[in-house]
């Protein structure tokens, strides 16, 4: 029973960290729908990666749709919700569609460019929200990342072209970026993704820890009647 309980547990605890996994596979998904035909793909968004967001979101221009506009969250290339809003959609539909023929720089590798450049520019971070929309002045499709350090805080942006991969618009540093203390090189000794966690890095480890192994710890005292994981429940 407790190697039962055991795999149940770590299946648990990896299901917390899974990714969401590549964006484009959502076009897939959507072209299997009823609406695959009228539907067209006008952005595309996952927030909070570490590298990779746990969810991705397609805002959809359907003119067959209740109120012109769906939103569907992907994962794994599945949609698991959608719905069609009626409320603060109305810029969608002056959005131009995505080109998926064009696409060719999934998030994995803009996550790769967002990284080399923040390590060069200096600028720690922990997590980034991706954005790929069509550029309204050029036509093409772009991704513009934003990238936050262990304080919610924005430290840097940076557009990343979608067809070809190359920086089309520069890592732009935010003055938080180089106002806080372990936000920058000079104080973390790292840029780029190491470089904001390695601030915190006791903090988080610790707190991750010790969440893990109560959890487990809980779940070990209601089968077994006893506890030998981790730190007990504040109170007991």
């Amino acid at each position: 029973m407790w190697r039962s309980m055991t795999a149940l547990m770590l299946a648990a605890v990896s299901s917390w960290a899974a990714p969401a996994g590549p964006a484009f596979a959502g076009f897939s998904a959507i072209a299997s729908q009823p609406y695959g035909a009228t539907a067209r793909a006008v952005e595309i968004r996952g927030e909070r990666g570490d590298p990779q967001p746990k969810e991705w979101v397609f805002l959809l221009s359907d003119p067959k749709a209740r109120g012109g506009v769906r939103e569907l969250t992907i994962v794994d290339g599945r949609i698991t919700a959608e719905r069609t809003p009626l409320r603060g959609m109305a810029d969608v539909s002056g959005l131009e569609p995505l080109d998926r023929s064009s696409l060719r720089f999934d998030a994995d590798r803009v996550f790769s460019t967002v990284h080399r450049e923040a390590t060069n520019n200096e600028i720690g971070f922990e997590w980034l929200d991706y954005t790929l929309r069509t550029d309204p002045q050029s036509q093409a499709p772009v991704w513009d990342v934003k990238l936050y350090d262990h304080m919610g805080a924005q430290v840097g942006s940076i557009g990343i072209s979608a067809t070809g991969g190359s920086v089309v618009r520069p890592m732009k540093a935010s003055p938080v970026a180089r106002a806080r203390p372990g936000s920058t090189p000079a104080e973390s000794g790292l840029g780029g993704l190491a470089g904001d966690v390695s601030t915190a890095a006791g903090r988080a480890a610790k707190d991750t820890k010790d969440s893990t192994l109560r959890f487990i710890g809980s779940l070990q005292e209601v089968f077994t009647g006893e506890r030998t994981i981790g730190p007990k429940e504040d109170g007991e």
